[in-house]
């Protein structure tokens, strides 16, 4: 319990802005259907860089600034996945995600959920010229979605994961979308993809609703990784391609973030009498893999020594 508590101290002392990597659990910025197993603890934080431009055209400067970010999020009865989020401007929210369907080797798995849970609509890390909070076109707390996430290694031997999702609030553009930079085809609309070339490196690439973001993550064990990630990427590619981009809007800049994730537990439920159920897009548990090469060998074994009493 000192080391949760060690955990929670760490995240409630970070702020946070949007499109960051580890601010959330899930890809960098985007929900996936895997939930965390019965009482597995993950927390993450992330350093952000970004600058954008200062006074009029005549005299403007250069300015650099970062954020930090992080969550701590729960699992209860591998269906349930409950956390918290920390925005300095904006406050404390929370997020909740519910299992509907188990990933197996044939079939997605499915999630429903919520983020940013709070009364405040403009919940953002960001603040206007005003001291306000950046305001959108649309309200940005009780973001639902729905997300499908398939790891396509065990259907067609791909070692990638892709997950389609649909939300509202966070995860839908404003009306004026060229203030984001590329208009979304169907708003809410968000799409992720986790390609591992290697089997401690994650190469990440998301639409997460209004912006493009990629990375690349490092497991150093099943407990502990680490991402960079380019956030808002689409608007390094804006600014190039257009004079409508606005590069006095901290939004309208692209950030470079640096992150860490750990994982603690699962303290108790451990115990599965089917390792398929654990072969989630995002866990890569060797001891689930070899449980079931093991069966897979005992069924071989079986099947030959029928063959041989037939003969």
């Amino acid at each position: 319990m000192r080391i949760v508590g060690l955990l929670l101290g760490l995240v409630a002392g970070l702020a946070m802005a949007g499109s960051l990597p580890y601010c959330r659990e899930g890809l960098i910025d985007a929900p996936v259907a895997d939930v965390l197993e019965h009482t597995e603890i993950k927390a993450g934080g992330s350093f952000t860089v970004f600058s954008y431009e200062v006074g009029d055209s005549a005299s403007s400067s250069s300015e650099t600034d970062f954020a930090v970010g992080g969550h701590v999020d729960f699992g209860l009865f591998n269906r349930v996945q409950l956390g918290v989020t920390y925005l300095n401007s904006g406050g404390i929210s929370g997020s909740a995600r519910v299992l509907v369907l188990r990933e197996s080797v044939k079939r997605p798995g499915i999630s429903v959920g919520m983020e940013n849970i709070t009364p405040e609509e403009d919940y953002e890390f960001f603040r206007d010229d005003e001291d306000s909070l950046y305001v959108y076109g649309e309200a940005q707390n009780w973001s639902a979605y729905v997300v499908v996430s398939k790891d396509l290694f065990y259907l067609c031997s791909i070692p990638a994961s892709v997950s389609l999702g649909y939300g509202i609030g966070r995860f839908r553009q404003a009306s004026d979308a060229e203030s984001d930079g590329f208009s979304n085809p169907l708003s809410g609309l968000f799409l992720s993809v986790d390609f591992r070339p290697g089997q401690d490196i994650d190469v990440l690439a998301e639409w997460d609703g209004r912006d493009l973001n990629l990375g690349v993550e490092y497991e150093f064990s099943r407990y502990v990784s680490a991402m960079f990630a380019v956030a808002e990427l689409e608007q390094m590619i804006r600014s190039a391609a257009s004079d409508m981009h606005d590069a006095t809007d901290v939004m309208q800049n692209v950030k470079f973030g640096l992150g860490v994730e750990v994982t603690i537990g699962p303290f108790f439920g451990t115990t599965h009498l089917d390792p398929t159920e654990r072969l989630t897009p995002r866990r890569g548990d060797e001891e689930a893999l070899r449980q079931l090469e093991e069966y897979r060998r005992n069924a071989q074994r079986e099947i030959e020594e029928l063959e041989d009493m037939m003969d």
